[in-house]
């Protein structure tokens, strides 16, 4: 194992498939399993060995994962091929899919409930789907871009994050309707849910900051600014702090929830896009989308660190825009930054896929 910094400590880098995103751990059976979009199939970690030991073909971009232990499946959201591969993950076979929505990018599974919680990106609506019938049961109405969920079981609810309306829809986990509205901030990617305290984090990347949710009160309570274009995020293994995959930075924040205060930042690999944490040994395991693989970091910081971590500004800031050009989807016409010279406008490089 290599020191990074004070604090953190580098245990592996395990190659996988090619632009890994959504990353889940069974701590019964010791295996990681590792959403790989850009060579169709899912990747198989053995959590202690730290090395892939199996991968499965699957349907077109996987994205998103999620994980029943009572059956031992596990379901791909496949955003090219609008469905959910089912996988038994003793076995390693596929053993069906499930049509869904449009571009399926997100979703959480709800295990007391039996239901998994796919959000369609393209058409901003929630597959509910059974997970001992696999089949869909219902579909609900969101907002636009609705991607990952979060399960409270405390309250009974579901909480889907809109991309694209900078809000979380509410949904009723018993009846599957949608309830309420929390408003966040802009490109809300994924959201941790700590049910036990009735609070939930929400990483808003285009701003890079992370909102703290009041789950009785369906409001933001504070805002955490942290490094560039957050994605991915999950709660330390003694609930004390949170982890946050920093896409455009190539790092990962680590929050104290007391203070709300960034700690510290963990180099791991490019455009790391989820992060899981193994339950037993608190080690963290963060999916690197460009550097197809996955980097294990032990974190060992007991307590704040003497000052806030640095490299906050990036070096391409304040120098001049280069020039580029880039056909236009529909016409075809080459579009050249010459066309807007002297406005402000935005360019958004939507994700890794």
């Amino acid at each position: 194992m290599v020191s990074l910094s004070q604090g953190f400590v580098s245990v592996a880098e395990i190659p996988v498939g090619k632009g890994p995103e959504a990353i889940v751990i069974d701590p019964a059976t010791r295996r990681a399993f590792v959403a790989c979009p850009r060579s169709n199939s899912l990747a198989v970690i053995d959590v202690d060995r730290t090395e892939m030991v199996g991968e499965v073909p699957v349907n077109a971009e996987p994205i998103a994962v999620m994980y029943d232990p009572l059956r031992r499946r596990a379901f791909t959201a496949n955003a090219r091929s609008d469905d959910l591969t089912v996988v038994e993950t003793d076995t390693l076979e596929m053993i069906g899919t499930i049509a869904v929505g449009e571009y399926p990018a997100g979703g959480g599974i709800d295990p007391a409930r039996r239901k998994v919680y796919v959000g369609n990106t393209a058409d901003g609506t929630v597959s509910v789907v059974d997970v001992d019938r696999l089949t869909v049961t219902t579909t609900v109405t969101a907002k636009m871009a609705a991607g990952h969920v979060g399960i409270d079981p405390v309250r009974g609810r579901a909480y889907c994050v809109n991309f694209g309306d900078a809000s979380v829809s509410v949904i009723d986990g018993d009846s599957d309707v949608v309830i309420g509205e929390i408003a966040v901030d802009h490109a809300p990617c994924k959201i941790a849910v700590d049910a036990g305290r009735g609070v939930a984090y929400v990483t808003n990347s285009l701003v890079s900051t992370i909102a703290v949710v009041d789950l009785e009160r369906w409001e933001v309570t504070d805002t955490i600014p942290v490094h560039r274009a957050p994605v991915g995020l999950a709660t330390g293994r003694e609930g004390d702090r949170l982890y946050v995959a920093n896409r455009g930075a190539g790092t990962v924040s680590v929050i104290d929830r007391a203070s709300a205060r960034e700690w510290g930042r963990i180099p791991v690999g490019a455009a790391p896009g989820d992060v899981a944490v193994d339950p037993a040994t608190g080690a963290l395991f963060v999916s690197n989308a460009a550097s197809n693989s996955v980097t294990v970091v032990r974190d060992v910081l007991e307590r704040a660190p003497g000052g806030p971590p640095s490299g906050g500004r990036h070096p391409l800031i304040g120098r001049p825009l280069p020039d580029f050009g880039l056909p236009d989807m529909r016409s075809g016409q080459l579009r050249t930054k010459a066309e807007w010279m002297g406005k402000r406008y935005i360019l958004n490089f939507f994700a890794s896929w």
